[in-house]
């Protein structure tokens, strides 16, 4: 039998979700008689297995950790950290060094995806469109007259590096910029602000799997707030309709430009990507590699409007891997 884990926790906001996603992937793994099934939890204030009930301590350097006297050493290892660190490369990065596969990107696509500044610069330059954007660096020096010449308001503030859209924010008023800032710079050492696209939003998820590819079907998302944030993705305050309401040219385009990225970089797995349609044109705001994974989450939604089994998913991204 192998030997595999469900990671889940992390470093961030984004820590009681990745719990939850753990939870629903261990159970729909547990149940296949050709693994060892373990969990382990990171969290800034300790790391460790859970596997019948009892809790062991994790070499986090190496993912060793010993039972009744036994070292136990993973074969595969199933991430499903959103934000630090699991999304950002540090996990992959020590995984890689160790030889343990996992499920999703390697370090480099994942540290490239989880900085939302650089990533949108890589699609841009595959023609692929965004809003237009600028990043602060330092929370105590930015020019709020440079950046409003700029960006128009309304425009959108956000952290650059995390996920869940916590610490992000619309921003209405010139008056309220400073303070959305500051929220943002909570989150991340930068902060991305981008124009507002009053358009459609939708997500896309794709199944990457030893070359074989599928784009599912598209979610449009209506949120009853201002934006898809934390309240419509995890709290029920939004309706998501899958597949979208959108015509087959924009979906045709989304399609393509899909195909553009992982064309391009090697995204594996399950990721999520957001677009907003403007006037017929998707727009892209970002991918997520490791997306929330909880049974209200898009994703779930997604492979079962495809017809396919979500634990049939699950048990083959663990199985493609080993």
């Amino acid at each position: 039998m192998k030997n595999i884990a469900v990671v889940f926790g992390g470093f961030s906001s984004e820590y009681e979700v990745s719990v939850k996603s753990g939870k629903f992937i261990y159970e729909n793994l547990k149940d296949n008689r050709s693994l060892n099934v373990y969990q382990i939890c990171i969290s800034k204030e300790s790391n460790y297995v859970i596997y019948d009930n009892n809790k062991y301590d994790l070499n986090y350097m190496d993912f060793s950790f010993s039972i009744n006297g036994k070292i136990i050493n993973l074969d595969g290892i199933f991430n499903i950290i959103h934000g630090e660190p699991g999304e950002n490369g540090e996990l992959a990065d020590i995984l890689e060094k160790n030889n343990i596969p996992q499920t999703g990107c390697n370090s480099f696509v994942s540290n490239l995806t989880f900085d939302k500044k650089r990533y949108i610069d890589f699609v841009n330059k595959l023609d692929i469109p965004s809003s237009k954007h600028i990043l602060l660096t330092n929370e105590n020096q930015h020019n709020l007259t440079k950046i409003i010449s700029d960006i128009s308001i309304p425009c959108i503030v956000k952290p650059n590096n995390g996920g869940s859209s916590i610490g992000v924010s619309k921003v209405n008023n010139i008056d309220d910029l400073e303070d959305k800032i500051k929220i943002a710079f909570k989150e991340s050492n930068q902060v991305l602000i981008e124009d507002f696209l009053d358009g459609q939003e939708v997500s896309v998820g794709v199944l990457e799997t030893k070359g074989e590819r599928i784009i599912l079907p598209i979610t449009e998302i209506i949120s009853e707030n201002e934006l898809f944030d934390y309240g419509a993705k995890y709290l029920g305050q939004s309706k998501e309709i899958t597949p979208g309401n959108i015509s087959n040219e924009e979906k045709s385009l989304i399609h393509d430009y899909i195909n553009k990225i992982y064309d391009n970089i090697e995204l594996r797995g399950f990721t999520r990507s957001e677009f907003i349609i403007v006037d017929g044109i998707p727009h892209i705001l970002e991918t997520n590699t490791i997306p929330g994974f909880t049974k209200q989450s898009i994703i779930p939604q997604q492979i079962e409007a495809f017809g396919l089994s979500v634990k049939e998913v699950i048990n083959n991204q663990i199985k493609s891997i080993l």
